[in-house]
């Protein structure tokens, strides 16, 4: 059973700030470049690039480093009223308009906290498996801050429109607190704290299952740290919630998932290796540039199991020939709607079992364009270059549902959520 509860969240005070809350914004952490956190250290002294990606230095230490830094400008933005904590228990309304492959969407959503659940839980349900790197990292950090400084992306299902009838009064009658547009898209922020609707999507939320879309780490990292706080005999039991923000699922095409493409660093196989180890399974054909390629994947999305390949200045694509090899080809002890994710095969079956590519922290790197990918290759810093096609969300309910984790990065849900919008401090 999902606890979800409104609560006093903390927010910018723009009186402090100088008044554009889209100078005191960022991504989240994992997808800031240095370039792009120079340029949020640049745009306002109160940034909460600061606090979530702190700058490094040769003399740092144990009392002086990225992460105790940022609990100190934490604090004393909070001191000065920079950040300000609202005096009422509320739900944060977010609505992001944004473009995608051409089109104008809209995916609106809510903001408040979900108890922490064990693993043995069903009420809130993970589908990746997350790498050491980032939970270590995230983990120093929230022991400095002890806040949830952004919001976990999660999606439910609302097929009866309940909540989002509730959302939808508000918005229609009553301004937003934050009305901001970054690199075009436009994020909106209501304040819900009417106590009969507060209570209202507590009770309908009880009997929802909660899918993880992402932050991953972060909620291993709020688990970890929630039982590390309970061996504190004084422990008050702040740090049993999580700040998260809850989608519809039944959004449909308002709910943009892109696909994550594979760098390998380091492939022993050229074009003809490739066709001649997967030609038994796969139809394996060349294209002469990377826009055919990737139109052929996408006219292709829901028909069949396809994905794509640059290596050696050449393009090819490789689509199972017969769906009946997936259980053959892809040997894990996992479900069948694991085993038929395009994710599952191209790591099971391509990588691990035909190419023998190793898929371990170091040498396959996450990318978001296939542009991206083919550059890293053209530059020499990796070997070959995969593209996929985006997961569904309706294969990431299965295979959630089914207990089992997808390889890692299997979805990218569009857009991300802007991080400074509200932090939930503990211990208040």
């Amino acid at each position: 059973m999902a606890k979800v509860k409104p609560f006093k969240g903390i927010l910018y005070n723009t009186e402090k700030t100088g008044g554009n809350h889209s100078s005191v914004c960022a991504p989240p952490y994992d997808v800031i470049p240095p370039a792009m956190r120079d340029r949020l250290y640049e745009s306002n002294e109160y940034n909460i690039i600061k606090l979530i990606l702190g700058k490094s230095g040769d003399k740092d230490n144990t009392e002086d480093n990225q992460y105790t830094r940022a609990g100190r400008y934490y604090k004393d933005w909070i001191d000065k009223g920079v950040l300000k904590q609202d005096e009422e228990e509320a739900y944060y309304i977010y609505q992001q308009e944004y473009k995608a492959e051409g089109r104008k969407c809209r995916r609106t959503g809510f903001i408040g906290l979900m108890e922490i659940e064990d693993p043995d839980k069903k009420g809130i349900l993970p589908h990746e498996n997350t790498l050491a790197a980032p939970k270590e990292d995230r983990m120093n950090l929230i022991q400095e801050v002890r806040s949830n400084l952004s919001p976990i992306f999660t999606i439910f299902p609302d097929k009866d429109g309940s909540v989002k009838s509730i959302i939808e009064r508000t918005m229609e009658g009553e301004r937003p607190i934050i009305d901001i547009e970054i690199d075009g898209e436009a994020h909106r922020l209501w304040r819900l704290s009417d106590k009969q609707s507060l209570e209202r999507i507590s009770a309908l939320m009880e009997d929802r299952k909660i899918f993880i879309a992402d932050g991953h780490h972060r909620y291993e990292v709020a688990r970890k740290y929630r039982d590390m706080m309970r061996q504190d005999p004084g422990y008050d039991g702040s740090a049993d919630d999580v700040m998260m923000y809850f989608a519809d699922m039944e959004e449909g095409d308002n709910l943009t998932v892109l696909a994550t493409h594979r760098v390998v660093r380091s492939i022993e196989a050229d074009d003809e290796t490739i066709k001649s180890k997967l030609g038994g399974y796969f139809d394996v054909k060349e294209w002469d540039d990377l826009e055919g390629l990737m139109a052929d994947l996408a006219e292709r999305f829901r028909d069949s199991h396809i994905f794509g390949y640059y290596g050696g200045g050449k393009y090819l694509s490789m689509e199972l020939k017969n769906e009946g090899d997936i259980e053959k080809l892809v040997d894990d002890d996992k479900s069948l709607e694991w085993k038929k994710l395009d994710v599952s095969i191209l790591h099971s079956a391509i990588f691990r079992n035909l190419l023998g590519v190793k898929a371990e922290e170091g040498n396959i790197k996450y990318v978001k364009t296939p542009e991206e990918a083919v550059s890293l290759v053209e530059s020499g810093s990796a070997g070959g270059a995969f593209f996929l096609n985006p997961t569904r969300v309706e294969q990431l309910k299965a295979v959630a549902e089914n207990g089992d984790m997808m390889p890692q990065k299997s979805t990218y849900f569009y857009p991300k959520l802007l991080t400074g919008l509200v932090i939930n401090r503990f211990g208040r």
